[in-house]
């Protein structure tokens, strides 16, 4: 009776052991769901250097929706203030310079670097108007309303909300950005040039959906 009750309890715990791993791995899953407005799928630490010299060790993630760096401060999200005073972040090994009050993600360090800058445009469920139609102006105002109540900086956006990432490459030359999003655009940029970049898009067949095919090809130029 005894040795019954024992295989029973080991029977239970073993349950119990799988139920909970199966919880802990959808809680990761859901995770990487709810953080669709940030390029990481968790808020991770990183520094922060500031022009002054300064450096700060924060759990952070970049905002694409609002183009801001953020960092979790005991649970609250709250933006980086004066982005203009940061020098440079750095997150898992990926480094983001301040430009235009937003960062742009550095994918090729040189005298002419490679940037990348996150775009997203959002999509919401808007409000009937009646005969299975929606209103496009009540739509923006919620967009707006997203923005300015903090929705945007939570981990779960609004139910109804799809965020459209995107993505925009340049090259900092002169002090201006330069688009480098196809090799005619990059041939734009460095003219002399042209023959090299039209063999390596060639004979790599070089994505320029895949940030590591860009910056390959923008190291080759360099």
């Amino acid at each position: 009776m005894e040795r019954g009750w024992d295989e029973a309890m080991k029977k239970y715990l073993l349950l119990i052991a799988i139920f909970w791993s199966l919880s802990l791995h959808a809680q990761h899953m859901q995770e990487g769901v709810r953080l669709v407005q940030y390029i990481l799928n968790e808020f991770t630490t990183g520094e922060v250097k500031m022009k002054s010299g300064e450096i700060s060790t924060q759990l952070l993630n970049y905002n694409i929706l609002t183009g801001e760096m953020i960092f979790d401060n005991n649970g609250k999200y709250l933006a980086i203030a004066s982005p203009e005073n940061v020098d440079t972040v750095y997150i898992n090994n990926r480094k983001f310079i301040p430009l235009n009050n937003k960062f742009y993600e550095v994918l090729v360090n040189s005298k002419m670097p490679l940037l990348l800058e996150f775009t997203a445009s959002i999509k919401d469920p808007g409000t009937t108007t009646g005969y299975g139609g929606t209103s496009n102006t009540t739509a923006s105002t919620a967009w707006q309303s997203l923005i300015s109540t903090g929705g945007a900086y939570d981990r779960k956006l609004p139910d109804g909300f799809t965020v459209i990432p995107g993505y925009t490459y340049w090259i900092m030359k002169d002090g201006k950005l330069e688009k480098a999003g196809s090799a005619k655009q990059l041939i734009k940029v460095f003219p002399d040039k042209k023959e090299m970049i039209d063999d390596f898009v060639k004979g790599h067949n070089t994505s320029f959906s895949k940030s590591d095919d860009v910056a390959a090809l923008v190291k080759e130029i360099e």
